[in-house]
């Protein structure tokens, strides 16, 4: 039967999230975002550029304009909550479907070491909590 060590769970547990908070800071560091915005001195007012479904997202304000006069009416509370946050989600979509992703070029050296420090630090702290139940207790010490 294995015993197990409280503080050196702990431990483990911030080492692994360290490593792997490092490992996916340095794979996200590589990944760039543009908006389909454009300035500089071709662009002199913006010069928007956007995708083809992009331009109705101002269509989106009049349900969430609505959902938000029917929950200050106080007898709609359903409908105006499926208003306002079905509009909210869909202008997330709509936001996040109007950027452009590209990643830097770096070696796979790189890229395997971003990926094994992610791994390795959520198996440790995984690891680290293997011999706990949902109450936080020790299992071993309960039997």
């Amino acid at each position: 039967m294995a015993h197990s060590n409280p503080q050196g769970d702990f431990v483990q547990f911030i080492l692994g999230g360290a490593l792997a908070s490092g490992g996916a800071f340095a794979l996200m560091n590589q990944v760039f975002f543009s908006s389909g915005f454009r300035s500089g001195p071709r662009y002199p007012y913006g010069g928007l550029t956007l995708p083809i479904a992009t331009p109705g997202i101002g269509l989106l304000m009049i349900p969430l304009g609505i959902g938000v006069v029917l929950l200050f009416l106080d007898g709609y509370r359903r409908l105006s909550q499926s208003l306002i946050w079905g509009s909210a989600a869909a202008l997330l979509v709509g936001v996040l479907n109007s950027l452009q992703m590209r990643m830097a070029t770096i070696s796979l050296w790189q890229l395997v070491v971003e990926i094994i420090m992610i791994a390795a630090g959520s198996g440790l702290m995984f690891r680290s909590l293997k011999g706990y139940d949902d109450k936080g207790q020790d299992q071993h010490k309960r039997m």
